[in-house]
């Protein structure tokens, strides 16, 4: 099965992986593009992703059956609720 690209990390940038500090405890977490959100494994504190990236939904044909969203229009609330959850 062919990957999506925008999903595959074959085509990631360095940028894609990054790290963001935890809001209690300091403690760094590394992210991919695509986490919603990590568990400090030091606080055990839930951190959203401020960067997540669902870009390529906002044009792909294949979003759908992917991420699970219907239309572009969906990629805001279905971001939220990621981060929320």
């Amino acid at each position: 099965m062919v990957r999506c690209p925008g999903q595959d990390q074959r085509y990631w940038k360095p940028q894609d992986i990054f790290e963001v500090q935890c809001t209690v405890c300091g403690r760094a977490l590394e992210f991919f593009k695509d986490e919603p959100k990590l568990k400090c494994r030091n606080c055990g504190q839930l951190v959203p992703n401020p960067k997540i990236d669902l870009g390529c939904a906002q044009w792909c044909r294949h979003a759908e059956q992917c991420i699970g969203i219907v239309a572009a229009k969906d990629i805001g609330s279905l971001r939220d609720k990621l981060i929320d959850t």
